[in-house]
């Protein structure tokens, strides 16, 4: 097997390029380091290519300053605005010219590490349904460094509680909610702080029925901004596996936001990523009603939820000799029932993820 896309270390170094053949030694250390999956070539899938958003170079560089900016907090420093503001112009640069309408993110981090890619993902997924809700690029400036700098303040979570394999005390929660409250200041360190960037980071566990920490906010208390990144927030934490539990496959954790929007989540923020974020991304392995097994290899832009899929195993599981593409825009008697990859099938029930309470987790 072959790298597909470049791998991505925390501080933004290259841990296996496009191209490496991968050895059992290399997928041994992957596992490892926490890397529930990467993408690899295949010749079924030639003419289809692994792409996000964001450009490898640009998130490289994102992650680099965020990594460095979290390494000069830990020395009692503060944040470098003007290195963050440069490359988040990038970012935007980027996400304003991208024309796709469908977006979906690569997701290739390690399932320990709860602030980089993590923070980079949620920045871009904030920006590009602040971009879908026609804000400003003002907004959307102040929405993407809020969203980055959000989980600054669990660097001050001591390590081995980032990586139990049981639910928290409730001693071990109360500290978890604090950590909101020192982004807050070490957001505030710096005197050119940016005070709504401050409040996103404040704001993005706080819930609008007044369930969320740390203040127990509730309706308009909670910013705009804030609702935004919550969202992307959680959206992203659920489908990465921890150490404490399973991912949501895409569609689930689209499933959870939609089941709570207006009690929990904003409804024009979570019906913007509905019709944008794409349940099921491109490589995703899906079943189909017929029994068959497909991979997803193209998105149609205004239905994600029928993409053009092709079909690799028979309603037995035994591979066909010819693939074949299917158009489910066109096929309309065909429709994804859920994730079928071989190392994964869906964990969680219906009424799993209607219960479920993100809030008792680290993320």
């Amino acid at each position: 097997m072959k790298v597909a896309y470049p791998v991505l270390r925390e501080d933004g170094s290259v841990l296996l390029n496009r191209g490496v053949v991968l050895t059992e030694a290399y997928i041994q250390k992957l596992r490892e380091l926490g890397f529930q999956s990467i993408f690899v070539e295949h010749e079924l899938f030639e003419d289809i290519a692994a792409s996000e958003p964001l450009r490898v170079e640009t998130r490289k560089r994102v992650q680099r300053i965020l990594h460095d900016t979290v390494r000069r907090l830990r020395r009692g420093g503060g944040v470098s605005y003007h290195e963050v503001l440069q490359v988040l112009e990038e970012v935007l640069d980027e996400i304003l010219t991208n024309s796709t309408t469908v977006f979906y993110l690569i997701q290739m981090q390690s399932r320990n590490d709860l602030i980089f890619h993590h923070s980079v993902n949620v920045a871009v997924l904030s920006l590009l349904v602040g971009k879908c809700l026609n804000l400003s690029r003002l907004q959307l400036r102040k929405l993407g460094l809020g969203a980055l700098l959000h989980d600054l303040g669990k660097i001050r979570l001591p390590e081995d509680l980032l990586v139990k394999e049981r639910n928290l005390t409730e001693d071990e929660r109360n500290l978890v909610r604090m950590h909101p409250i020192w982004s807050k200041e070490m957001i505030q360190r710096n005197p050119d702080y940016d005070f709504l960037a401050s409040v996103i980071a404040l704001q993005h566990h706080e819930r609008l029925d007044g369930s969320g920490y740390p203040y127990g906010l509730s309706g308009e208390e909670i910013h705009f901004l804030s609702r935004i990144c919550a969202c992307a927030d959680v959206y992203d934490a659920l489908t990465v596996d921890r150490p404490y539990r399973k991912r949501f496959s895409y569609a689930e954790a689209l499933e959870y936001l939609m089941g709570n929007a207006s009690r929990l989540f904003d409804l024009q923020v979570v019906t913007t990523m509905v019709r944008h974020i794409a349940p099921y991304p491109v490589g995703e392995t899906v079943r189909l009603t017929t029994g068959e097994i497909a991979v997803v290899v193209r998105l149609n832009e205004g239905l994600p939820i029928r993409p053009v899929v092709r079909v690799i195993r028979d309603p037995n599981g035994q591979p066909l000799e010819k693939p074949r593409d299917l158009d489910l825009m066109k096929e309309l008697t065909v429709a994804i029932v859920g994730t079928a990859e071989e190392n994964f099938e869906s964990f969680y029930t219906k009424e799993d993820i209607a219960s479920f309470n993100i809030e008792h987790l680290i993320d």
